[in-house]
């Protein structure tokens, strides 16, 4: 799970230089980064983080949206994908 390598990054100071990849319908890519030094508050079900236009607000995004966690440069979690059927039912 995204969040038991994040606590265990956390509990050794390395969240900060971490990068997590975040699941965004807003944005074009579909994905968003968030800067492991910009985390305000890891929980089991969210992340609080500092982002927005001025980079001061708290936002929040679910668990179940990290998609990749980077660590100096490597990609050390990535969200298995889900295996569509080939042949319909």
């Amino acid at each position: 799970m995204a969040y038991d390598v994040l606590s265990r990054l956390k509990a050794e100071g390395r969240l900060f230089d971490c990068v997590i990849e975040v699941a965004d319908k807003g944005s074009p890519s579909g994905r968003k980064a968030v800067f492991g030094k910009d985390i305000i508050e890891l929980g089991r079900s969210r992340i609080v983080f500092l982002g927005g236009e001025t980079g001061n607000e708290k936002l929040a995004a679910p668990m179940e949206a990290v998609q990749e966690i980077f660590c100096s440069d490597k990609v050390i979690w990535r969200k298995k994908r889900r295996i569509e059927r080939i042949y319909p039912r």
